[in-house]
C-alpha cells in the first residue's frame, strides 16, 4: 500500500495470483464468475464460461481497493454472530447448572419417597410382628403353665407309686387298703385337672400371609406414585427441556373409589326397579 493509502498493484497481483484455477492448475485464476460463484482463468472464460462473459468480473482491475464499508459490515456481522455464540454458551452453562440442581433436587424427593414408603411399610409391619411376637410370647407361657402343671402332677404319681411299693415291700396292707380307698377320686381328680387346663391353656396358632392380588395392586399404584415429566422453560423457541420428578395428585383413594363405585351400582339398581315398575303400570 502506498503512503496515500491506495492499493499497491504488485500487492493485487501477489494476492490474486495465490490462487490457481481449479481446471488449469497452471494457470492464474483472475476472474470471478458470478453465474457460476467461482474463480476462473482466461482459458476458462474462452471455454465453458463464454456464456457468463456478461457476469465474470475482473478481480485485476475492478477490486483495485479495499472497501472499507465492506469489510466493517463483514466485521459487524462476525461481532454479532459472535455475540450469539457467547449467549448461547452462557445460556448453555445456565442451564447445565440449573439441571445438576434439579437432578439432585429430583433425586433427593425420589429418595424422600422412597423412605417415606419404606416407613409407612415398617409401621404397617411393626404391627403385624408384634403381634405375631405377643401370640408367639403368650404360647410360651401357655407351654411354661402346661410344663409346670405336668411336673406337679408327674411328681404326684411319683410320690404315690412310692408309697405303694413301699406299702408292699413292707407288707402293709392296712395302709394299702386306706389309700386305695380314694385312690380313684385322687386319680380322677388329677385327670380332670389335666382336662380342665388343657382347654384352658391352649396354643394360640397363627401364620403370616400375603395377598397376591392387592399386593400387585400396591405395586402399580407405586409406578403411578413418583412419575417423570418434561417442562419447557428458559427458551423462546421451546426446546429447553428440564426433566423433573413429580408425585401424581390423587384426588380420590382406592377405598373412596370403591365406595363410589358401590353407590353407583345400587343407584343403577335402584333406577332398573323404578324403570321396571313403572313400566309395568304404563301396561
Amino acid at each position: 500500500m502506498h503512503e496515500d493509502g491506495t492499493e499497491n498493484p504488485n500487492d493485487i497481483l501477489r494476492d490474486i495470483t495465490e490462487e490457481r484455477c481449479k481446471q488449469h492448475l497452471t494457470e492464474k485464476a483472475i476472474f470471478l464468475c458470478k453465474i457460476h460463484d467461482s474463480t476462473i482463468c482466461g482459458r476458462c472464460l474462452h471455454s465453458e464460461h463464454r456464456s457468463c462473459v456478461e457476469e465474470v468480473v475482473d478481480l485485476l482491475h475492478e477490486v483495485v481497493n479495499i472497501d472499507c464499508e465492506k469489510v466493517n459490515t463483514m466485521k459487524s456481522l462476525l461481532m454479532e454472530i459472535k455475540n450469539e455464540i457467547l449467549l448461547l454458551k452462557n445460556e448453555a452453562e445456565h442451564s447445565k447448572e440449573n439441571c445438576n440442581k434439579n437432578a439432585d433436587k429430583c433425586v433427593q424427593e425420589c429418595m424422600g419417597l422412597g423412605n417415606k414408603i419404606k416407613q409407612r411399610v415398617d409401621e404397617l409391619t411393626s404391627g403385624t410382628r408384634n403381634g405375631i411376637t405377643k401370640k408367639h410370647n403368650e404360647n410360651l407361657t401357655t407351654h411354661s403353665h402346661i410344663t409346670k402343671m405336668c411336673d406337679e402332677k408327674t411328681k404326684w404319681c411319683h410320690d404315690a407309686e412310692s408309697k405303694i411299693d413301699s406299702f408292699v415291700d413292707k407288707n402293709m396292707a392296712g395302709h394299702l387298703y386306706l389309700m386305695n380307698r380314694h385312690f380313684e377320686k385322687e386319680v380322677s381328680d388329677v385327670r380332670s385337672h389335666l382336662k380342665e387346663f388343657k382347654h384352658k391353656h391352649t396354643f394360640k396358632e397363627f401364620g403370616f400371609k400375603e395377598n397376591d392380588v392387592i399386593l400387585e395392586c400396591l405395586f402399580q399404584d407405586l409406578e403411578e406414585v413418583c412419575e417423570q415429566q418434561e417442562e419447557v422453560n428458559g427458551s423462546d423457541d421451546g426446546n429447553a427441556n428440564d426433566v423433573v420428578a413429580s408425585t401424581t395428585k390423587i384426588n380420590k383413594t382406592r377405598r373412596e373409589f370403591t365406595l363410589l363405585l358401590s353407590q353407583v351400582k345400587q343407584d343403577l339398581d335402584q333406577s332398573e326397579k323404578v324403570c321396571k315398575s313403572v313400566s309395568r303400570h304404563c301396561t
